[in-house]
């Protein structure tokens, strides 16, 4: 059975994630049925999700956005 999705982290190297700016964010490249979904990318003090058909402008979430986002359960969820 083929993979429907694939998760590639790109680790700068084992050490504390820094600035969203500098190199040490860590960046997750999405693949859904073997096409890029977006990257997520995780930084010291936000997180944002760069999704593949939209270059310029990423969804950007300060870490209590982000929980608060998760939490709320207002995420669009796919059906297993």
């Amino acid at each position: 059975m083929a993979r429907k999705s694939t998760i590639i982290a790109h680790c700068p190297r084992d050490v504390e994630v820094g600035k969203r700016s500098g190199q040490n964010s860590l960046v997750l490249d999405v693949r859904l049925f073997g096409s890029k979904a977006g990257s997520l990318h995780i930084a010291q003090g936000s997180v944002e999700w760069w999704p593949d058909y939209k270059k310029v402008n990423a969804h950007r979430f300060n870490w209590w956005e982000f929980i608060n986002l998760l939490e709320s359960g207002k995420v669009k969820r796919s059906k297993r």
